[in-house]
């Protein structure tokens, strides 16, 4: 049997049919895909539970009927799901984030969503036809209580997606293999869908502007008890933190406290939730502790000094790139076993473009790449110019500045597995995003992929390596456009090897940051 051709490959859109439909009058309907980004008009062949097929102005077509809605009179009516959506995991997520995109997805198919508390971390939700005036379509239960609460509903097989602001640990992927519930670091399974970053947060009035990793682990263990131990005040410390279920939680244990050997005070007060932890430390003087982005209410952020003495401004924009060292993804997971209508459907409203309001209205940064030039960077440059003492650096380090100069950056950058050709997941989400972006583009717009590396091996193998990862992406990226019907004009191909590292180079993670390929667009 022959392949059957892509239009729109992300969608799952293709020019021939498979499985079992039932016939209809040829009727006119139109589906819009729930991003908004693809709309087909034509005359609905026939419909099965899992496709439309629709004869267009690309012949005869087949679309999933889980990534589009239907309008016109011809549409199959939506149906009551054979159960409950259940949803558990993080509170990050589930108190407002989800709530918002259950609402989201809803409007997006005609009809509304009805939110019912049924306890402080459990909200449930009727999602009702004809724009809230319908009999109900299906229900959903949103069950927030720590990211690990979420992984143990998917094993438990009581919650069929998982919310975790932090990705799966090793340990929970032996449990999932254990129970045959397949790989949960998977693609089809782990679903990356926004960004958030970790502010280290104080009371307003300290005078403390910044903080290296070593002192904010010192305060937060309980071994620095007082703030005049780093030139503040004298002022007892006051340690603020989430509980242990919490993904915010293992985040900063993870990145902060065990690289030395350090656990939370004893001493901390454990507070279930964000804002409130924000807003006790707020109102506290001598505290200190850790929200998301969306939660710093009237607290102070300060700004992380890394090891080699680089200062991270907590930036939506670093926080994008990954490079800002408390930056991390929200992720929806799920098992291996066959989802109901209704998770699909969430899936593919959740990381598609049509839920990026719906993120920053709870706080949260999207996926939608962002443009800034790059003076500053250059600036940078400009000093290591003056500091270096190799000519063949320098002349790179001269050539970088002009280019520096000349070219915005995107904040998607790409990054491969760990000692692999390959993509690491939340590339090759970010590969689809890019060619979507590409595709609004102005015509004739000039794109740069360049490869940066980590400073192991001598400098012009690295910056061979570098080149040759950004020819992949700029590969991938013109197919994938070609694949949509756009002629890409020929991008440009650049790399720096180890030049302006954006983090340390003195441990595994610094390394694998540094380790990217960056989109650049020209003035």
């Amino acid at each position: 049997m022959r392949p059957c051709p892509s239009i729109f490959p992300s969608l799952g859109v293709v020019l021939c049919l498979a499985g079992l439909a039932l016939p209809l009058a040829a009727q006119d309907i139109t589906l819009t895909s729930l991003d908004g980004s693809v709309r087909l008009t034509g005359e609905l062949i026939s419909v099965s539970e899992d496709n439309y097929v629709l004869r267009g102005e690309f012949g005869e077509v087949q679309v999933p009927t889980a990534k589009m809605r239907c309008e016109g009179a011809a549409c199959p009516p939506m149906t009551a799901a054979a159960k409950t959506l259940a949803i558990a995991g993080s509170d990050t997520i589930g108190e407002e984030l989800m709530p918002l995109l259950l609402s989201g997805l809803a409007e997006a198919q005609g009809a509304a969503a009805r939110k019912t508390m049924l306890d402080e971390t459990t909200a449930g939700f009727s999602i009702l036809a004809d724009g809230g005036k319908g009999d109900e379509i299906y229900a959903a239960t949103v069950q927030f209580k720590g990211s690990s609460t979420g992984f143990a509903g998917l094993l438990e097989e009581t919650a069929e997606i998982g919310m975790s602001s932090r990705p799966v640990k090793p340990e929970e992927v032996e449990l999932f293999a254990f129970a045959d519930l397949g790989d949960p670091t998977d693609l089809a399974q782990e679903h990356a869908f926004a960004v958030d970053g970790l502010l280290v947060i104080v009371h307003p009035d300290l005078p403390l502007v910044a903080l290296n990793s070593e002192e904010i682990s010192g305060l937060l263990s309980g071994r620095i008890s007082n703030w005049k131990e780093l030139g503040g005040p004298d002022l007892a410390v006051k340690v603020f933190s989430r509980s242990e279920k919490s993904g915010t939680f293992s985040t900063v244990t993870d990145a902060i406290l065990k690289p030395h050997g350090e656990v939370m005070s004893a001493g901390a007060t454990i507070l279930d939730r964000s804002d409130a932890l924000s807003a006790a430390v707020a109102q506290e003087p001598g505290a200190i502790g850790y929200v998301g982005f969306a939660f710093k209410g009237d607290s102070k952020p300060v700004k992380l000094v890394s090891s080699c003495d680089l200062i991270n401004d907590p930036s939506a924009f670093a926080a994008k790139t990954g490079e800002y060292p408390l930056s991390r993804r929200l992720y929806l997971y799920t098992t291996n076993k066959e989802l109901s209508r209704p998770a699909q459907d969430l899936l593919a409203f959740a990381t598609a473009a049509a839920a990026y309001p719906f993120v920053e209205k709870a706080g949260f940064l999207s996926y939608l790449p962002e443009r800034r030039d790059q003076n500053g960077t250059a600036e940078t440059i400009r000093a290591a110019i003056k500091a270096s003492t190799s000519r063949t650096e320098v002349n790179a380090l001269r050539e970088l500045f002009v280019d520096l100069t000349e070219w915005d950056r995107l904040s998607t950058t790409f990054r491969f597995r760990t000692g692999s050709a390959d993509l690491d997941n939340e590339s090759q989400r970010d590969l689809i995003r890019l060619v979507d972006y590409l595709r609004s583009s102005p015509e004739g717009t000039e794109v740069a992929f360049v490869g940066f590396t980590d400073s192991e091996g001598p400098f012009e193998a690295n910056r061979a390596l570098g080149e040759s990862r950004a020819q992949t992406i700029a590969s991938l990226v013109a197919d994938a456009l070609q694949e949509t019907g756009l002629a890409p004009s020929p991008f440009v191909v650049k790399s720096y090897g180890e030049l302006n590292p954006v983090a340390c180079n003195d441990d595994i993670a610094g390394q694998r940051n540094n380790r990217r390929v960056e989109v650049w667009i020209h003035h």
